[in-house]
C-alpha cells in the first residue's frame, strides 16, 4: 500500500540513508536542506511500495562524480527536472514514477527532489541496498535493464548518451563529460516498465531508512534505541545486525587512489570488548572488517559505524582518531549475495583477497551500551 513522505520525515530519511551509505554515497545534509527548503508544510510525496506498481514507465535518477563538489555547487534542485524533461523531450516517453539508484547517501534523497518539482510519485526501492561507487553495481544492470538512455546535467550544458555498447562505455563517457564540466552531474538511466523495475529493485529500502531514522532520534535510552535498530532491520530484508565492537578510534590512515577516497581505520575495544582490536577497511565505503588478520565481515554485507553516543553514522571521510564508536555487521539482502551479483559487488571487486563469506548468524562479542 502507497504511503507518503512529508517534510517532517526528511531529516529522519536523511539518517536512515546515511546510516545504508556504509560511509560512502556524500553527507545527506546538502539535499535535506533543499528539500527543506523547497517543500511546504502541506506538500506530500507519494511513495508506491512493489504492489502498488502497475505499468508505470520508471526511471533512475540522482548525481553522479563528486558529492564534495555538489555541496560546493548547492544546486537549484531544477537539475534533476532538467534532466528529465531532456529524456521525455528526446526519447518521447513520458515518465510516471522515479525511482533511487541507491539507497545509501545522497542518492536516496535526490529523487525526492524531482518527485516535489514534477508532482511524481517515487518508488520504495532502489537498485542498490546501500552505497557503491559505481552504475555497473546495482541490481538493475544484473537484470539486464540498460542503463541508456543516459542522461547528465550540469548548470550550463547536458549529455544524452544512447545505443552504447556496454555499460563500461557508457560510464566512461558519463565520467569524460563530469571532468569537462564541473565533476559531478546530476543524471537520469535505468528507464524500465514497472513490470521490470518489480523483479529488479531492492524493495522496501526507502521505508527502511525512514525506521532507521525514527528508532535514532527517539528519545530514549541507547539500549533501547539499538534494540529498536536492530528490530528495523530484522522486519526488513536485511539481516539482523551483528556486534562487532564498541570502543575507540585509535588511528585512521586515508588517501586518494585512482579517484576513491581509500584508507583504514582501527577500533581498540572497551568495557567487555577490551581484549578486541579491528581493522576496518574503506574505498570510498567500510568494506571490510578484520580481526587478527581475519577477515570477519566484507562487502556486500554491510558495515555501520556510528557514534557510541547518540548513534548516528560516521562517513568514512569524518571519522578521526579518538571517536568513541560501536560498530554493527548486517547481512545484505539476498540478491546481492548471490553468484551473479558478487562478482559486481564481492569484495574481489574492492581489490580484498578473500572470497565473500556469509555472516555467522551471531557474532560472540558482548558489550555494555
Amino acid at each position: 500500500m502507497s504511503w507518503q513522505i512529508k517534510k517532517q520525515d526528511i531529516p529522519l530519511l536523511a539518517i536512515g540513508a546515511k546510516i545504508l551509505s556504509c560511509g560512502g554515497g556524500g553527507n545527506t545534509k546538502t539535499v535535506q536542506n533543499l528539500l527543506m527548503s523547497i517543500m511546504s508544510d502541506e506538500d506530500a510525496i507519494v511513495v508506491k511500495t512493489i504492489s502498488d506498481l502497475v505499468d508505470e514507465r520508471v526511471v533512475a535518477v540522482g548525481i553522479m562524480g563528486s558529492t564534495i563538489l555538489y555541496d560546493e555547487h548547492i544546486p537549484s534542485g531544477r537539475e534533476g527536472v532538467q534532466v528529465l524533461e531532456v529524456y521525455e523531450s528526446t526519447h518521447g516517453t513520458k515518465v510516471d514514477a522515479l525511482i533511487p539508484i541507491e539507497i545509501g547517501g545522497v542518492n536516496a534523497l535526490t529523487p525526492l527532489v524531482t518527485a516535489v518539482l514534477k508532482n511524481l510519485p517515487v518508488v520504495d526501492g532502489d537498485g542498490m541496498g546501500r552505497a557503491y561507487p559505481e552504475l555497473s553495481m546495482t541490481t538493475f544492470h544484473l537484470s539486464g535493464i540498460p542503463v541508456a538512455p543516459l542522461v547528465l546535467q550540469t548548470d550550463d550544458e547536458n549529455m544524452f548518451i544512447e545505443d552504447v555498447d556496454t555499460i563500461q562505455s557508457t560510464t566512461e563517457l558519463a565520467k569524460d563529460f563530469m571532468v569537462r564540466n564541473e565533476g559531478f552531474a546530476h543524471l537520469l538511466c535505468f528507464a524500465a516498465n514497472a513490470r521490470k523495475i518489480k523483479t529488479s529493485m531492492i524493495p522496501g529500502s526507502l521505508k527502511l531508512i525512514h525506521r532507521l531514522g525514527v528508532a535514532v532520534k527517539k528519545d530514549t535510552l541507547k539500549s533501547q534505541k539499538i534494540e529498536e535498530i536492530s528490530a528495523v532491520f530484522e522486519n526488513s530484508i536485511y539481516g539482523k545486525p551483528n556486534l562487532v565492537i564498541s570502543g575507540v578510534v585509535s588511528g585512521v590512515n586515508r588517501w586518494f587512489e585512482k579517484g576513491s577516497l581509500v584508507g583504514r581505520l582501527i577500533v581498540e575495544g572497551r568495557f567487555s570488548s577490551s581484549n578486541k582490536r579491528i581493522e576496518i577497511e574503506f574505498k570510498n565505503e567500510f568494506i571490510s572488517i578484520k580481526e587478527e588478520e581475519q577477515y570477519v565481515c566484507t562487502t556486500p554485507d554491510l558495515i555501520l559505524v556510528l557514534n557510541e553516543e547518540n548513534l548516528l553514522p560516521y562517513n568514512v571521510s569524518e571519522i578521526q582518531a579518538g571517536h568513541s564508536v560501536i560498530v554493527f555487521a548486517v547481512q545484505a539482502p539476498n540478491i546481492l549475495r548471490t553468484k551473479e551479483m558478487l562478482e559486481l559487488v564481492g569484495p574481489e571487486n574492492f581489490d580484498l583477497a578473500v572470497s565473500y563469506k556469509s555472516l555467522p548468524g551471531e557474532f560472540d562479542y558482548e558489550t555494555r551500551y
